[in-house]
This record gives C-alpha cells, sequence and structure tokens, in this order.
C-alpha cells in the first residue's frame, strides 16, 4: 500500500502502533525522539534499558547492525524505538540514518504488528530529518516492507 500522509502531530496519532528513529548512542533529546520522550516516557526508559544493558557489551550501546526496534507499551499504544542511526549530529553533509537498518527495522516492525494485530502504523518521516536521510529512498524501503499495512505518515 502507499504511504498516507497526515497533517498533525505524531504525539497526537490515534493508530496503536507509532514507531521513530532513534540513534544508537543513548540519547533522544531533539527531533521527533525528544517528543516522544515527553509524551511517552516509557519509550524512553525502555531505550535506555537496553541501551544500558547493551554498554558492557565490547561493542556498546544499542547497535545499529541488527535493526533493532524496542517498542514500549504506554497505555493503550505501543512505541517502538526504531535505532536506526549509529550516530547523530548537525553537519547536514552528514547522512546519519542507515537504510539498511531502516529496512530490517520495518521487518522487525512488520513482526511486532502482527503480535498486537494491527494494520495501521503511525510514524514521521522517519530518517530523513536530522539523519539527513532521502525519504524518497525512505519511503520505497517502508512501501516494500510494509507493504500489506497502512502507513501513516504525520508531517507538521
Amino acid at each position: 500500500m502507499p504511504i498516507v500522509y497526515v497533517k498533525g502531530d505524531l504525539v497526537e496519532a490515534p493508530e496503536k502502533v507509532i514507531v521513530h528513529g532513534c540513534n544508537a548512542q543513548g540519547k533522544m533529546q531533539s527531533g521527533v525522539a525528544k517528543a516522544v520522550r515527553a509524551a511517552w516516557p516509557n519509550a524512553y526508559t525502555a531505550y535506555m534499558k537496553v541501551y544500558n544493558w547493551n554498554v558492557n557489551d565490547p561493542r556498546k550501546g544499542n547497535k545499529l547492525d541488527t535493526g533493532i526496534i524496542i517498542p514500549a507499551v504506554c497505555g493503550d499504544k505501543v512505541i517502538v524505538n526504531a535505532i536506526t542511526q549509529e550516530y547523530y549530529g548537525r553537519d547536514k553533509d552528514i547522512v546519519y540514518v542507515s537504510y539498511k537498518a531502516i529496512r530490517q527495522a520495518m521487518i522487525h516492525l512488520r513482526i511486532l504488528a502482527r503480535v498486537y494485530d494491527q494494520t495501521h502504523i503511525a510514524m514521521p518521516k522517519i530518517g530523513s530529518g536530522l539523519g539527513n536521510g532521502d525519504w524518497d529512498t525512505i519511503a520505497k524501503i517502508i512501501e516494500e516492507e510494509l507493504a500489506n499495512y497502512t502507513v501513516k505518515v504525520y508531517i507538521q
């Protein structure tokens, strides 16, 4: 299914499953991640539990290469922290998001949506804001991996 674009605030989305991109460095301090952290503190707690559990691992932190998603039940919502970038920064010349990680996260998200019996998923233009990724590339990945789901992308 093609992506449905919705003008509005992601934290007010009615969908039960909401996904957003995160870095692997134990930070949710800017962009959509900051808004998610403020709206659903349990999502940040889950993110940090995984980060702190992994911090003693020689690989350190929430590693990108696994396409990890960290879900958190927050009231009637399932907030999904998708580790889609290793690092973060403000350099407009660096693409921080990993297209491979987005694909893997969407595959894992597909499984999570089945577990929660959900066919509608909400997200921002994941990876294309502070992650500096190309939205057309990311949208194609999402449409391929979530072809049987209604994906609503919230744009402010």
